[in-house]
């Protein structure tokens, strides 16, 4: 039954983004919300809200299940054990990240909005605090972004969970969610390697069968809204902007805190504090473009 579920929810969540594509493209362009990309192109910005609205597509789709069977107890708990009871709380999990995405994605939209495209990294943000005594859109998304990680990861705490791990699952989130932000300015780049890990995700959960349906929930509509919307990024016709790449960047920060074990967090959490030192101190894509293999990956499908 719930496999069968499954496989309707992602028939339903791929013909209504199918749907929404195009939609969100001619919404975004007839409100002037475009911007020149790396080629000097005026393409469509924000194409990102896609996945946002399969989000909450999910979540209703979630609260809709779970009122129907809740309103047929007698029914679900003679044929179908404790489902009900499980999708309650599957509902209730993905309700809270959803809420949390939601606040990811509003502050990627702000800062793409009104954000100011110059000032760049951490000590971009605070070097133009110093000189203008102006908070910058971007130290205040890093700043929303922290506190809605912090909430998130009290929220999956047990009794059991010592407080440096959760620092540990803090760091990594906020870090995750930026990172797919700094890879964001090529074509197509975010996405490669947005599902790279979730592929690497779902294996390792696979493997030491630790991803619980509740992690698998999430990732679901992210995961079609980025099949769909790979073709008009790695062309070049649509940008998911900061939106967008920080929704994906938080989506997979949770797949990992729940399906890695705790070493394989840290290591992950140690390759992402290097990643944005280089991010820092040099540009990632003339190291991308000086890696033959990194090279030829980033440019693959891109037109």
């Amino acid at each position: 039954m719930g496999l069968i579920g499954s496989i309707l929810d992602l028939i339903v969540l791929a013909a209504a983004g199918r749907w929404l594509l195009p939609h969100v493209q001619r919404f975004l362009t007839a409100h002037g919300q475009v911007e020149l990309n790396y080629a000097g192109l005026m393409i469509p910005r924000g194409m990102g809200i896609v996945l946002w609205l399969l989000l909450w597509l999910q979540e209703l789709m979630l609260q809709v299940a779970a009122w129907v069977l809740q309103r047929n107890e007698w029914m679900w708990s003679a044929n179908l054990g404790n489902l009900g009871s499980q999708l309650q709380d599957w509902e209730a999990n993905n309700r809270t990240y959803t809420l949390a995405a939601t606040i990811i994605f509003l502050l990627g939209w702000t800062d793409d909005v009104i954000g100011s495209k110059t000032v760049k990294g951490l000590r971009g943000h605070f070097q133009y605090w110093i000189e203008t005594k102006i908070v910058s859109m971007g130290a205040v998304k890093a700043i929303g972004t922290l506190a809605v990680a912090m909430w998130l990861v009290i929220s999956l705490r047990n009794g059991e969970t010592p407080i440096w791990q959760m620092g540990v699952q803090l760091l990594l989130l906020v870090l995750m969610t930026n990172a797919l932000n700094l890879m964001d300015v090529r074509p197509g780049r975010s996405l490669k390697v947005y599902v790279g890990i979730a592929l690497f995700v779902v294996i390792v959960g696979l493997l030491g069968m630790t991803i619980p349906m509740m992690g698998l929930l999430p990732t679901m509509p992210v995961c079609i809204g980025v099949l769909l919307l790979y073709k008009s990024d790695i062309g070049g016709r649509g940008m998911l902007g900061d939106a967008g790449a920080n929704l994906l960047g938080f989506t997979l920060g949770y797949g990992v805190i729940l399906s890695f074990p705790w070493l394989a967090q840290c290591v992950m959490m140690i390759g992402l504090i290097f990643l944005h030192k280089l991010a820092e101190t040099s540009s990632l894509t003339k190291l991308i473009e000086r890696n033959r293999f990194l090279n030829w990956l980033d440019h693959l499908g891109r037109t």
